[in-house]
């Protein structure tokens, strides 16, 4: 029913291919660190459908291996949470396609300095996909625990939603752009 986690370790179908083709899901997030393990509990609620022509990458908190998740792909979602001070399970969505020249850039969320380092790094080496989408969600509670708080919970099910639109629609863009 729901799709497996792409092993870092094994690269996916599209980092062999000559021309980048199909979509990645990057998260990023501590799951023992409470809500700030939303991106990966999102991800594994999403139906299998989704990841048909999607790869799916779980760096944890760490982006050392995002620019190798890139590789081979046309579009990118990275996932992570935010703290900018938007409600806890709402959602920012950032084309950051043509915004990594800035030398201000700032994601705001929990690992964003090291992500955007690291897309940095991937432009010089020319390794970025035409499209990279940020799906930013804001969190309440960050503390040692395994668990989304409560409310993350209650969240989920619109949060899955409107990820799912996004990489279908996504997913069409690229079909049409083929």
């Amino acid at each position: 029913m729901y799709a497996k986690k792409q092993s870092l370790i094994s690269p996916c179908r599209h980092s062999a291919q000559d021309e980048p083709t199909g979509l990645c899901i990057i998260t990023v997030g501590n799951s023992l660190h409470g809500d700030d393990g939303i991106s990966s509990s999102l991800c594994d609620r999403l139906p299998a459908r989704v990841f048909e022509d999607a790869c799916r990458f779980d760096l944890g908190p760490h982006t050392i291996s995002l620019s190798d998740c890139l590789r081979g792909h046309r579009a990118a979602i990275i996932i992570d949470s935010t703290c900018d001070g938007i409600a806890a399970g709402s959602v920012s969505i950032v084309d950051l396609s043509g915004m990594l020249d800035q030398p201000h850039l700032n994601l705001n969320s929990t690992h964003g300095c090291s992500a955007i380092e690291e897309l940095k790094l991937a432009m010089q080496q020319k390794e970025l996909p035409d499209r990279i989408i940020f799906f930013g969600i804001g969190i309440g509670e960050v503390n040692w625990k395994e668990k989304l708080s409560p409310h993350m919970e209650k969240k989920l099910p619109q949060l899955v939603n409107n990820l799912a639109f996004l990489v279908e629609k996504i997913l069409e863009t690229l079909k049409k752009h083929a």
